[in-house]
């Protein structure tokens, strides 16, 4: 039991520790921070996501789920996966593991892609069943 316990505490600090790594980076590129901002904007950000992305926030979202569903594809892990990175002039840099710089240039993608699009309030806290239409191709 106690290994069991342990191997669970280890899956949610990972979890928790890839999320936290991810709204690091988007503070770091946009200024924002990840929770509340990103985290149930539009129809793709934050858990879930369908229909027609709202804007182009929204669209990267959509964009960085089809790239962790990419990664999962490949064997990777990108919700568990713990990466190195850094943050030079701006700019991501991410480590060298084949699957977690695969899954950093996912996250850097989506940070670089908030920092150049609008943020538009009406959009935050945006109810699901308003998000209609068929969701876009990865």
């Amino acid at each position: 039991f106690l290994s069991f316990s342990f191997l669970v505490f280890l899956c949610i600090l990972e979890v928790k520790a890839n999320l936290l790594q991810f709204g690091i980076m988007i503070r770091a590129t946009t200024g924002k921070s990840a929770f509340p901002h990103y985290s149930t904007y539009g129809c793709y950000c934050g858990i879930g996501g369908k229909g027609d992305p709202v804007d182009a926030t929204d669209r990267c979202c959509q964009v960085h789920d089809c790239c962790y569903g990419k990664m999962s594809s490949l064997g990777c892990n990108p919700k568990m996966e713990i990466y190195s990175y850094s943050i030079q002039k701006g700019s991501v840099i991410c480590g060298k593991t084949l699957c977690k710089r695969m899954i950093c240039e996912c996250d850097a993608a989506a940070a670089e892609c908030f920092q150049k699009s609008t943020y538009h309030l009406k959009y935050a806290y945006y109810p699901n069943w308003l998000c209609k239409g068929a969701s876009p191709d990865c």
